[in-house]
Formats: structure tokens, sequence, C-alpha cells
């Protein structure tokens, strides 16, 4: 009966996440599309349009630092339900802002909100699944990130098709802020908080798959500032996985947040192209990483770091393409290869730094690194 009945909860609960991250790219990445409008529009520069970008990031890094600790002590997946439905509400009001002071002060509010996504989740996943099985499951809900981000262009050319070229706004924000906030109470009522809140044992006692328990007995013990200072800002590999961090998420904004204007603007390309593009990015990610996870705990035996060494080789070929390719074919397969490529370290990083730090403290780590990671990729 327990089998039954943790099996269920776990899928439930992998489904719930995964959908609910999912849409808070809705809600995020749409304002990566409104650029060419605010450029065309709005008669924003480039300027203005890379600061806007940078603000929403340093804000996103900054809300992960503080909601990561919150969510730790508050019921996880209502956090995430929470979150994503106020994302929604400051999407709507993006649909009536129109003077650059205004549209900042939303980003600031959806940076805010926003970082209330991730954290949780992996507070979720450390909760549900064990270490054995992390790799794999975790790979499973990593694709959420791609699913949502790939889902925003044929949304947005929907609703633009629905609001109009004259009305580009209601197709932009408002759609999506819409979806958004009827799946974050779907989120809501499809909510369990830990296994042990409905009557089933702890996973590391279901799974027998106990992690370092020296360790997570010492962090029991120990203050969230004492735990922060020993397993986080004292220890070098949580800063070399940082560093690491920083690298990837330069590379994958600098593509992914851009690409809609470089694509119009440098290289000629039509609106339809360039969303195009954008979606093969997200997509090209989602079976790397289904098999990412799989392979690092099989065949790799949980040693994550090779894989992410070959992935970033790929990546720089497929920038070095990016940069200099001008057909739509061949900026097509560029975009592919980065957008493959590019979350596999990515994922790999955060699951390695899941198993480095204490369970029960996991979060203090991925809101630390995070936060470094977005101030490097903005400056």
């Amino acid at each position: 009966m327990i089998d039954r009945v943790y099996r269920l909860l776990r899928i439930r609960v992998l489904i719930g996440i995964s959908v609910g991250y999912a849409a808070y790219y809705l809600v995020r990445s749409n304002f990566t599309l409104s650029s060419t409008y605010l450029v065309q529009e709005y008669g924003f520069s480039t300027a203005e349009i890379g600061l806007l970008g940078s603000v929403m990031a340093i804000v996103y890094g900054f809300s992960k630092f503080f909601m990561g600790n919150l969510s730790d002590k508050a019921f996880a997946q209502r956090f995430i339900a929470v979150g994503l439905f106020l994302s929604g509400l400051v999407n709507i009001c993006f649909g009536f802002a129109s003077s650059f002071g205004m549209i900042v002060t939303l980003l600031v509010v959806n940076g805010i909100v926003q970082g209330m996504g991730a954290p949780p989740c992996s507070i979720v996943m450390t909760k549900w699944f064990s270490k054995k099985e992390r790799g794999t499951k975790t790979g499973l809900w990593n694709i959420s990130h791609n699913v949502g981000g790939m889902l925003v262009p044929p949304l947005v050319g929907i609703g633009v098709g629905i609001f109009g070229e004259n009305h580009w706004q209601g197709g932009v924000f408002i759609l999506p802020a819409i979806i958004a906030m009827v799946i974050a109470v779907l989120v809501w009522i499809n909510a369990k908080d830990t296994p042990e809140s409905e009557g089933l044992p702890p996973i590391d006692e279901y799974r027998n798959d106990y992690e370092n328990l020296e360790k997570a007995d010492n962090a029991n013990k120990m203050s969230p500032k004492e735990i922060l200072m020993k397993y986080v800002v004292k220890n070098k590999f949580v800063w070399f996985l940082c560093i690491a961090n920083a690298f990837v998420y330069l590379i994958r904004f600098g593509v992914i947040n851009w690409v809609p204007l470089y694509l119009t603007t440098v290289k000629g390309f039509s609106k339809a192209e360039a969303h195009a593009a954008y979606a093969i990015f997200e997509g090209m990610a989602i079976p790397s990483s289904l098999i990412v996870g799989f392979l690092s705990d099989k065949l790799f035996k949980g040693k994550r770091m090779p894989l992410c060494i070959i992935s970033m080789v790929g990546v720089v070929i497929g920038t070095f393409i990016y940069w200099q390719a001008t057909s739509v074919p061949v900026v097509s397969i560029a975009v592919s290869i980065i957008g493959c490529l590019i979350y596999v370290p990515q994922f790999l990083i955060g699951l390695s730094a899941m198993e480095l730090v204490p369970k029960s403290r996991y979060d203090s780590w991925y809101v630390w690194s995070i936060r470094l990671c977005r101030r490097k990729s903005c400056s």
C-alpha cells in the first residue's frame, strides 16, 4: 500500500513542479520577445533593452537568495504557486505600461516574484527523490525550463494574431499571464508538502538510500548562518561550481536574451524567423536534458563534470558558427547545437551542488550561486 501511494504521489509532485515551473517561463521569457516591439513602437535603444534585461537578471538573482531561504521554511509547492500567480498579475500590468520607468519598476517586481520558482522546486526534489535517482528525476524536471521557453514564441504568435499587431501587448503579456495564473491555481490545488506530511516514511528510509548521515546530523545542530558559512562560503568546491555556472549563464543569456533583436537587426531575419530560432534553442535542450541525468547516473557513475566539459566544447563550436553564419538554416543549426548542450552543464552543476551540501540546506547554495552567476552574466 505504501509503495502504491508513494509512487502516485511522487508522480503527482514531479508533474506539479514541472508544469508550474514551465509556466514561470511563460511570464518571464515573453519579455525577451517584446524587445523588437519595444524598439519599434516605443523607440527604446539597444542600450536600454540591455539595461532592462540586466535589471531583471540582477533582481531575480537577489530574489533567489532570499526566497530560497524563505521557501525552506514554507510549503514549497504552494510557495511556487503564489509566485507564479503574482508574476501573472505583474505581466497584466506590463500590457498597459509604455514608459521606460514603469517598465523598469514592473521588471523589478517581476524579478522578485520570479525568484519564488526554482529554489522551492529544488527543495521538493530533495524531499521526494533519493540521491541515486535524483539525476534522472531532476533531468525530467529540468526540461520544464525548455518546455516553457519553447512554448512562448508560438503562444505570443497566437496572442498577437488574436489581439492584432496594434495591440501586441495583449499577445505578448496578457495572454501568457492569464494562462500562468490558471496554472498557478492548479499547482496550489495539487500541492503536497513532504512524504511525512502524507503519513509516509522519509525518502531516504523508503528508498534505503541514505546520504551522508554525519554531515546531515551536523547540519541539523547548526544555525542557518553557520551552515551557510561552513558548507557554502568556505567550501572551495562550491565556489568552483559557482564560477563555472557564471560562465554557463553568460553564454546562455548572451544568446537567448538577444536572439529576437540580434537576428532581426543584425542578420536581417523576420520576426517569425527570429522567434522560431528562439523556440529551437529551447526545444533542442529537451532531449539532452532527458538523457543527461541518466547518463551521469549510470554511465559516469554519478560523476557530473565529464559531461559538462564535453558539452561546453560543443557550445564553443556552436557559438562560433552562430556568430559567423548569415543564412537561416545555418543559424538554426548553430542555435540547435548551443541549445542542446548549454543546459547540460547548467543542470549538472546544480545537481553536483545538491549532492555537495546537506540536503536540508541545498537552497542556500543554490540561491547563493545563482545570485553570483546572474550578476556576472549581467556585467
